[in-house]
């Protein structure tokens, strides 16, 4: 029987900095360690960098640093090439902030199947706020699984992470309108809803007039809308809570029969956001 070979996978780094063609360029030590120690990546071997420019960098080990006093490993950049990882859809998770690490499950998950913007959000059930020091030790925990995700998924493009607010204090900005980077369609998700978010979102595909309906806008496949989710922590929404934001201007959605985990319901609206508007065809 022929045996089958495994093509090994690119490592993949990213790089807080400049990133040019054609350069060398010396590693920190955390770095090093990981690339050479965590990876055992050698002398010669191919890597790729990225720093969020949405380019892929391919880079040769050139020196491990292994034996140098600072132990830092030296690469020689190569060609830039543009990634095309990034989804057509710009899609804001707007999760309810919820305990131990499942808000890191739905941080991961989110990124790897796209997300453009992570928004924690404080609301009556999720996890209670924390003070100044913690909530930014909280932050750069996030932040690094945010990285981390996209290093594994092969984006070139580093996912945006905001502070938590809470939810009344998001979907005020939401009803004034008056920030150009917030979503154009939002979406909450309620399980009374009487619409699937998958029949809204092929609806917004639909001409007006064709069989099946109405349109629910105009929009073509060229050119989608920013969209928001509104995702619950562990024990969902509160119906009050739900009812604001759609007096806010968000739109009630389900996405069937069963009851999601918070690090669940995230992750799934995403695939089918990006299988009916992006790239997961």
């Amino acid at each position: 029987m022929k045996k089958h070979t495994r093509t090994a996978r690119t490592a993949r780094f990213h790089h807080q900095g400049d990133l040019q063609a054609n350069t060398q360029l010396t590693l920190s030590k955390a770095a090093s360690h990981h690339l050479v120690t965590v990876l055992r990546t050698r002398q010669g071997d191919i890597i790729e960098l990225f720093n969020g420019d949405g380019c892929n960098y391919r880079a040769t080990v050139v020196d491990t640093g292994q034996r140098s006093p600072g132990k830092c490993a030296v690469l020689q950049l190569q060609e830039a090439s543009q990634a095309p990882t990034e989804s057509p859809v710009h899609i804001t998770l707007l999760q309810g902030i919820s305990r131990g690490d499942r808000m890191d499950t739905s941080i991961r998950q989110s990124v790897e199947l796209g997300v453009s913007h992570v928004q924690p959000l404080y609301t009556r059930q999720s996890a209670k706020a924390l003070d100044e020091k913690r909530t930014e030790k909280k932050l750069e925990h996030w932040q690094a699984i945010l990285v981390s995700a996209c290093e594994q998924s092969g984006r070139a493009q580093l996912a945006t992470l905001a502070p938590p607010v809470t939810l009344e204090h998001w979907l005020k900005d939401l009803a004034a309108a008056d920030d150009e980077k917030l979503p154009e369609k939002t979406f909450v998700l309620d399980p009374t809803a009487r619409e699937s978010l998958v029949s809204y979102l092929q609806n917004m595909l639909r001409p007006v007039g064709e069989s099946g309906g109405e349109s629910s806008g105009d929009v073509t496949a060229a050119s989608v809308p920013n969209i928001g989710l509104i995702i619950g922590p562990e024990s969902g929404l509160d119906a009050d809570e739900i009812q604001m934001a759609v007096d806010a201007g968000a739109i009630p959605v389900t996405i069937g029969p069963r009851i999601l985990r918070t690090e669940t319901a995230g992750p799934a609206c995403m695939a089918i956001v990006q299988a009916v508007l992006g790239d997961l065809k």
